[in-house]
């Protein structure tokens, strides 16, 4: 299920993609509010995702708490200081990425704690993981910096250097992954 939903999820980034070249390169409009929606829609893809395949115990409660507060930062954030049209989600960004980041290392480090890590290379679970965590580990310094001095040409280029790497690592994945392993690794984890 969480594989079939994956392929969902990457059709609507494509999607997103594609109308936020329209609206912002080829009409000139704001597009915050497309790339805004998708960011939210990332986050909590991303954190239930891997909610999803934590299992249970004290890292699933932990990220059930992050994902409470990510919810509640970003209701205060959209109340009182930033427009979701108008604006860059900025502090949503950043939490999110974080809280994908710990959601991505408790998720490896189940791996680590248990057989499924000699058959990890066959789990596409790995490959999405790998593929996030090293997208978001580029991600949120690059745009921090681009945000806080204004040096968004490079931003564009990094943050399109890590979606082609992160978007590799899934092409990896689908092509090296196994479907028994991908059922598997679900049931050996919990």
């Amino acid at each position: 299920m969480y594989l079939k939903l994956f392929l969902v999820f990457i059709t609507y980034s494509l999607i997103t993609e594609i109308l936020g070249y329209i609206f912002g390169v080829i009409l000139k409009k704001n597009s915050f509010f497309i790339y805004n929606t998708w960011n939210f829609i990332n986050n909590y893809f991303f954190f239930f995702f891997f909610l999803g395949i934590l299992g249970n115990g004290l890292k699933k409660q932990l990220l059930k708490f992050l994902i409470l507060s990510y919810t509640v930062v970003s209701i205060i954030d959209l109340l009182f200081f930033t427009s979701f049209v108008e604006n860059s989600m900025n502090v949503n960004i950043i939490i999110g990425s974080i809280i994908i980041v710990i959601a991505v290392l408790m998720y490896l480090t189940n791996l680590l704690e248990n057989d499924t890590i000699l058959y990890f290379k066959n789990s596409m679970f790995f490959w999405i993981s790998l593929g996030v965590l090293l997208f978001n580990i580029g991600f949120v310094p690059v745009f921090v910096v681009a945000e806080f001095i204004e040096y968004k040409g490079a931003y564009r280029y990094i943050s399109f250097a890590l979606n082609i790497l992160m978007n590799l690592i899934f092409i990896i994945g689908f092509i090296v992954s196994k479907k028994e392993y991908n059922f598997q690794n679900i049931k050996k984890i919990i």
